[in-house]
């Protein structure tokens, strides 16, 4: 996390991340539970490029009917720089049902991502076979995300100290440019395009933020955000972010958002159980941005205490094969 020495939580938190998620280890359990401790009044469960986990978190969420629930994803699309993280606010049951196509797409690109990587580094002479990413995959994720997800890429903390201990590089400095190389061997699939998902998530009224945005933005280049802006259409920013997004930065962000009428949120972007009780709400987003977002919501997207239909066995066509 960025070090602010008085960084006090705030009651939301709108990104944030659980074992569904091919790189986490949180479960919906310990998210909720971080936040009815720490005064966090309303979260939103984003995982990587899947909704498969949102029916677990309603039934966790009735336990919890202090911490007001936004079902959501983070969805990385590739645009014109590349590859951007959208985080989808408001996900509703009629929404995920319409974007079928999309979770069918994301799930068949993670299982082809990681074995075109895997296939790279072996074109390298470097032995890392599926057999070994599945070993990867099974050493901290739960069995019934692999049932549905199948063979995803592997986390990259987990797979670069592999790398490691296997000798393929010295440290970790080395991790980029080998996994730099090893797609010059075997060109991994690029992001589903923006084109494609991000009108549709519209469609549903679902909103659309660019998330941590600093590198995005090239830090502050107002023709830059510009340029995103138009091409993307996205509906705010996440203008406070618990390590990607500096304090000066905030407001800066927040007074653009302002002037071309987006909203702004914030989140702290956890992956793991020991750094969700420490650092759930800790982004320094403001309560006041909390009535605008709250108004943008679809009706219907915010589950207090109640469990919701959302059913991830839609995607049981997408398990492994």
């Amino acid at each position: 996390m960025v070090d602010h020495p008085d960084q006090r939580r705030a009651s939301y938190d709108l990104h944030l991340h659980t074992c569904w998620s091919y790189d986490a280890t949180a479960t919906a359990e310990e998210l909720f539970a971080a936040a009815s401790a720490g005064g966090v009044r309303r979260i939103a469960i984003t995982d990587h490029h899947v909704i498969d986990g949102l029916k677990e978190a309603h039934e966790v969420a009735a336990r919890y009917p202090e911490v007001s629930f936004i079902p959501g994803a983070e969805l990385t699309v590739h645009c014109s720089i590349g590859a951007v993280d959208m985080v989808c606010l408001g996900l509703t049951q009629s929404a995920i049902e319409a974007l079928a196509p999309l979770w069918e797409a994301y799930h068949e690109w993670q299982r082809e991502f990681g074995a075109t990587l895997c296939a790279g580094v072996r074109a390298l002479g470097l032995d890392y076979t599926d057999a070994h990413r599945q070993e990867l995959l099974e050493s901290y994720r739960p069995v019934r995300t692999l049932d549905v997800q199948g063979l995803t890429h592997v986390g990259n903390r987990v797979q670069r100290a592999w790398f490691i201990e296997r000798g393929f590089i010295e440290s970790e400095e080395d991790y980029v440019p080998l996994l730099r190389a090893a797609a010059e061997r075997v060109p991994r699939p690029p992001y589903p395009a923006a084109d494609f998902v991000l009108p549709r998530v519209r469609r549903q009224g679902v909103l659309t933020v660019i998330a941590h945005p600093t590198g995005y933005f090239l830090r502050d280049d107002r023709e830059r955000m510009d340029l995103l802006r138009r091409e993307l259409s996205f509906d705010g920013v996440e203008c406070a972010h618990g390590r990607k997004v500096s304090p000066e930065l905030t407001p800066v962000y927040h007074t653009w958002c302002k002037e071309r009428g987006l909203i702004s949120t914030g989140g702290s972007d956890l992956h793991r159980p020991d750094d969700v009780e420490q650092d759930i709400g800790r982004h320094l987003g403001p309560e006041q941005w909390w009535p605008e977002i709250e108004k943008r919501l679809p009706e219907g997207a915010i589950s207090n205490g109640e469990v919701g239909p959302i059913d991830s066995e839609h995607t049981a066509e997408n398990r492994a094969r």
